[in-house]
């Protein structure tokens, strides 16, 4: 790895670091908004805990904390083009609040200089479904069943408990997870994730990147790391190991359990200590 690479893996962990401790003990999350971007929608949901939030934007940053309320605070910013060239409708009931953002019919051809950003608060134990064509995903402090896909950014997952899918085409998955079932998959960039709790199962995968798993040394897993194009390092103890190459591990941490894949076709694997 060079030392640049280095380097920067080394800034975003601080800065990731930076944005966890902004979080208050209730979870919720103060995001900067750009000076140039205004508040363009603002809506609330009296909505209990344990129901449903879909968000779909064909461009815009996507940022999902929670609170202590039973509520669903929507608040979405954008730029003069956001505010002149798309539509945002937020509506919801007693099972589902939805945040939809669309380019609007009159406009003829797309503009790279739309900027939104979309604030969301939660009940903590909450079930997310969030696309996004053109930005970043993150969420903070939820426990349910949550997907999270996005077409052209990095995606956050910090505070995280439940079932969790990710996908990402060009950019990097940042995880810290407790007792979650995991699936994340990006095409264009690394992989880093911080596990703790019970091992519930684990599938990553990149095909230009590195991935970087840290574990707990009493986790119960079956391990299946493989790479076509870099190295795989270990610093845990195993035992029950079938294939230990450069390029591949197959083995049994502490006799075994779910199994823990990941797989890059164009980086290394990392696996150490939390």
């Amino acid at each position: 790895m060079s030392i640049n690479r280095i380097f920067f893996k080394q800034l975003t962990t601080t800065l990731l670091i930076s944005t966890a401790l902004t979080f208050t003990a209730c979870g919720s999350m103060h995001v900067h908004v750009d000076d140039d971007l205004q508040l363009i929608k603002e809506k609330s949901f009296n909505i209990s805990e344990g129901k449903n939030l879909m968000v779909d934007l064909t461009s815009g940053d996507v940022t999902v904390t929670y609170w202590d309320k039973s509520e669903v605070s929507v608040k979405i910013y954008g730029n003069e083009n956001a505010y002149e060239k798309m539509d945002f409708d937020v509506k919801g009931d007693n099972d589902l609040i939805e945040v939809i953002g669309r380019k609007k019919a009159s406009v003829s051809s797309w503009f790279s200089n739309i900027n939104v950003d979309v604030e969301i608060q939660v009940p903590a134990k909450f079930n997310l479904d969030v696309n996004t064509a053109g930005g970043d995903i993150k969420c903070g402090g939820i426990n349910g069943v949550v997907q999270l896909n996005t077409s052209g950014g990095d995606v956050w997952a910090d505070k995280f408990s439940g079932n969790l899918n990710i996908s990402t085409s060009g950019g990097d998955i940042f995880l810290f997870c407790k007792d979650a079932v995991i699936e994340a998959e990006t095409s264009g960039g690394d992989i880093d994730l911080e596990y703790s709790g019970k091992n519930m199962g684990i599938d990553l995968s990149t095909s230009g990147g590195d991935i970087e798993i840290k574990l707990p040394v009493d986790l119960k897993a079956s391990l299946d790391l493989s790479t076509s194009g870099g190295d795989v390092s270990c610093s845990l103890s195993l035992n029950n190991i079938t294939k230990s190459y450069e390029t591949s591990l197959v083995g049994d941490m502490n006799g075994g359990g779910e199994i823990v894949v990941a797989h890059t076709s164009g980086g290394d694997i990392t696996l150490s200590e939390k």
